[in-house]
């Protein structure tokens, strides 16, 4: 606090306030800034239930973001003003001085500032300024932490306050929206009103930018309402808030934003990596198929084979990777353009590829044992190579740019067990009678099994040294710029 007289700061601000401070370990209820007020001066001994009693409210002009400033007249003939220092100062001819001084060295501090000031009743503009109160907002060590992360996956973070261009640029510096170097102008907006933030969020909007918003009080609603996403806070937030948003946010902390962006990124890729990886399985069938009939040779899998591949080789792999933890570089990515396809070029690209790679091995081994065996010998060779071949293709197709162990070995469980169980079904319809005569089939010699276990490797190996291959080229290209 600043000013002569602390307990007549604290029971003016008290007398201009609409919180009701919690009693009998209540929790308060009204506006956090004046609870603390509230507090500070009950800490006191300023009860303003008895300034209620002794002086009954005559007039109450409630905060108007316009002037940035409320009032209201007792029964004691005074006014009790609060507000921005800038619009409770020309109000004022007394206690003015050196109060412009201590209002920027507490806003260079980060302060939120109140300027308190009382008038007699009839006379607006013969106020006297009792003092500035200052009260420490500091941001959740989360939020500077999510900031950064926001940063790195190439969210631009905009600040909107109604608090004093000085303290909104410290604050702004705390959290790392702007470093000291920048000009604060396009990221920090100070002593905004709601056209204010209606204005900036369509003027992002307009350069092209997705945007969401955030907001608690009912001057919020209009830019909420005009963001792409709107999202409310739960604590603190009014109805009108939540009502205007499309998203409300539970614990009010901007870290959960990010958190919910890194998993709806991660949703994203898995339902893409999920289609690639059975549109890829999908053409590797198909082709094999297709140039076997085109060539003229005999058929290298039978329809129970192909219903077996997508039931169980196929659709058991691909409900573990539609639940795959996010990447670890998924918030270190550029965001997507908004009309960007599920499946675009590249992925395109990698299943044609991909499946002309598993096809082109199966048909291989099929040929070989063609020449070398008989045709029953050749279908079995030629089955479980493409089975494996596509087992062991899931564990490449978690992320298209890192290795599998770079990825995490033990982080999807789900997709371990799904490929060791499918292998053990495999290799048991081969074992099985029962099975050997449904599927027309026959058992697998250690020598077979290890053939097709190495060939069906060769497509995952591909994969994971193109990857090698396009990070050291891009690495180079990088330090070539």
């Amino acid at each position: 606090m600043w000013g002569p007289d602390h307990a007549r700061l604290l029971r003016a601000a008290a007398a201009c306030s609409d919180a009701e401070i919690g009693r009998h370990g209540r929790p308060g209820v009204g506006d956090p800034t004046e609870l603390a007020i509230l507090v500070a001066a009950a800490a006191q001994g300023i009860d303003r239930d008895q300034i209620e009693s002794n002086n009954p409210r005559v007039t109450v002009i409630p905060f108007d973001p316009a002037t940035k400033m409320m009032s209201i007249e007792r029964a004691d003939a005074r006014v009790y003003i609060k507000g921005a220092f800038e619009s409770v100062a020309p109000i004022c001819t007394e206690g003015l001085e050196h109060a412009e001084s201590a209002h920027r060295q507490m806003a260079e501090r980060g302060l939120r500032i109140l300027a308190v000031a009382e008038s007699p009743s009839g006379s607006p503009n013969r106020g006297t300024l009792l003092g500035l109160i200052g009260i420490a907002d500091p941001p959740r060590t989360e939020a500077i932490a999510a900031v950064d992360a926001a940063r790195k996956a190439g969210i631009t973070t905009v600040m909107i306050t109604g608090d004093h261009p000085v303290t909104a640029r410290a604050i702004a510096l705390e959290l790392g929206i702007v470093s000291s170097s920048d000009e604060a102008n396009d990221l920090v907006h100070a002593r905004a009103t709601p056209e204010d933030k209606l204005r900036i969020v369509r003027d992002w909007k307009s350069r092209g930018s997705v945007v969401a918003m955030t907001g608690d009080g009912v001057n919020d609603a209009p830019a909420l309402r005009e963001a792409h996403i709107g999202i409310s806070m739960g604590l603190t937030g009014t109805e009108v808030t939540r009502e205007a948003s499309d998203m409300v946010l539970a614990d009010d902390n901007f870290a959960s934003i990010v958190a919910a962006i890194r998993e709806g990124r991660g949703i994203f890729d898995n339902i893409r990596k999920t289609l690639v990886y059975l549109l890829s399985g999908n053409t590797a069938e198909l082709t094999v198929m297709l140039v076997a009939a085109l060539a003229g040779w005999a058929v290298p899998l039978l329809p129970l084979h192909l219903l077996w591949i997508n039931v169980v080789t196929d659709g058991l792999p691909a409900l573990a990777l539609v639940v795959d933890p996010p990447g670890v570089d998924v918030l270190q990515r550029p965001p997507r353009r908004p009309d960007e396809p599920m499946l675009g070029r590249p992925e395109w690209h990698f299943i044609v590829s991909t499946g002309l790679l598993q096809a082109i091995t199966t048909l291989s081994v099929f040929i070989w044992a063609l020449k070398a065996r008989d045709l029953a010998e050749a279908r079995n060779l030629a089955f479980s190579v493409l089975v494996f071949g596509e087992l062991f293709r899931a564990f490449a197709a978690r992320s298209t740019t890192l290795l599998f162990w770079e990825v995490g070995a033990l982080s999807n469980i789900r997709l371990l067990g799904v490929v060791a169980f499918s292998i053990a079904l495999q290799l048991a319809i081969h074992h099985v009678p029962l099975a050997q005569t449904t599927f027309d089939i026959m058992p697998l010699s250690a020598s077979d099994c290890v053939l097709t276990l190495v060939v069906a490797l060769v497509p995952v190996t591909v994969i994971e040294l193109n990857k090698l291959l396009w990070r050291t080229l891009h690495m180079q290209g990088r330090v070539g710029a």
